[in-house]
């Protein structure tokens, strides 16, 4: 997590300053403590700001480690990859000691921590940005599986962008979501299924610690025990395109060689039910807390709104909404002015937010002041942006 400074103020009178004055130029330099949780040692940074006119429109740019950045326009996000057990995170707008996200410069790139630092009011009205990420399970059974997991608080939306044919032949991938609810309706009430379910993963839990330990188990054993385990809970079937809604308390698992696009609340949490590998982020599972607490009830279907034509919102949550811009050829989208930043991600070639032309799985960061940068698809076929944003 990031603490913003209060470097806006100082910025927004010379800015306003230089206007006023008529000069062609302007610029300012600060000094600015950085604070960010995981690190103890505020760091400072020194930037210079610039005050121009580009085709004759006031321009704000800054000048960090001789990287220069535009504070009025679209920028760029870099990706950082993290690797998982199952496969690999690819993170667009992470921000924590585990890795950062970058913001390509003209001449260079800065952590996103930096850029944000620069004016957080101008760039995302003082907001946290949405965690904007994919996920990129390995295509093989159980080695791709994603932990067994609930949230308390984080809240999180999948679009399913691939599904390998080599996992998948019929292209229809799966995720285990939510609790099988023809097994829950053979126990004489919910505690029974829940005290069942805890019985079985901790067997299988001793299992896992077992193999963990460096124990030759009987691979039989293994697979009886997991699949024990595993009835309790349902696989959803998915297809390219398919959005996935994963409210708070849900038990849920990406399944091997199922790529997503996934929007979450920016925090760390989750309380891990199971998972056919050795856990490295923790050292003990959480299966009595999460499945005491873990909902039973089958999730609601996805309900989209239309906010416009080839324009609905797929997600709304407390804290950030997600919508998916379908774009036919030629064709623009509007952002709304009213949100505090945009983040963006393309699902195909040909997407343009403001100067910036974005490929298939490259993303950007659209501060406040650039929101009326619009939405264009320059290509010959119908194109794919998601957009996130609080309030959206």
């Amino acid at each position: 997590m990031l603490n913003y400074p209060q470097s806006d103020v100082a910025v927004e009178q010379a800015f306003k300053k230089w206007l006023q004055s008529g000069e062609p130029t302007g610029e300012l330099t600060r000094t600015i403590e950085l604070e960010r949780s995981w690190d103890e040692t505020p760091g400072t940074l020194t930037p210079r700001y610039e005050f121009a006119y580009l085709d004759e429109k006031p321009q704000l740019s800054a000048f960090l480690d001789d990287v220069e950045v535009p504070l009025d326009e679209p920028v760029r996000l870099e990706p950082i990859y993290i690797p998982k057990p199952w496969g690999r995170e690819i993170w667009y707008s992470g921000i924590e000691a585990r890795g950062e996200s970058r913001v390509t410069g003209s001449n260079g790139s800065l952590p996103l921590s930096h850029y944000l630092a620069l004016a957080p009011i101008r760039l995302c009205q003082g907001e946290t940005l949405v965690l904007l990420k994919v996920l990129d399970p390995k295509p093989e059974p159980v080695l791709g599986e994603l932990y067994l997991e609930v949230h308390e608080e984080k809240r999180e939306v999948y679009v399913v962008t691939h599904v390998d044919r080599g996992a998948w032949p019929d292209g229809e991938g799966r995720i285990r979501f939510g609790v099988n609810q023809t097994l829950r309706r053979e126990y004489a009430n919910d505690d029974d299924f829940r005290s069942a379910y805890l019985s079985v993963v901790q067997n299988y839990q001793q299992i896992r610690s077992a193999i963990d330990s460096g124990k030759r188990i009987d691979e039989e054993e293994e697979r009886q025990a997991r699949a024990a385990m595993e009835k309790f809970t349902e696989l959803k079937p998915l297809n390219v395109g398919d959005v996935v809604t994963v409210p708070t308390w849900l038990p849920h698992s990406l399944q091997h060689g199922v790529r997503v696009v996934e929007f979450q609340t920016p925090v760390y949490e989750r309380h891990i039910i199971s998972f056919p590998q050795k856990v490295l982020t923790q050292e003990h599972w959480d299966c009595e807390i999460a499945i005491a607490r873990m909902t039973l009830d089958v999730p609601p279907d996805a309900d989209f709104d239309e906010l416009c034509p080839g324009v609905e919102r797929i997600t709304c949550f407390e804290d950030f909404n997600v919508c998916r811009a379908t774009l036919a050829p030629h064709a623009v989208f509007d952002l709304p002015q009213h949100i505090p930043y945009a983040l963006c991600i393309a699902l195909g070639s040909g997407i343009q937010i403001g100067a910036l032309s974005l490929g298939s799985e490259e993303a950007c960061f659209v501060p406040h002041s650039a929101l009326q940068s619009p939405i264009r698809n320059l290509s010959e076929q119908t194109q794919i942006c998601l957009v996130a944003a609080p309030k959206l």
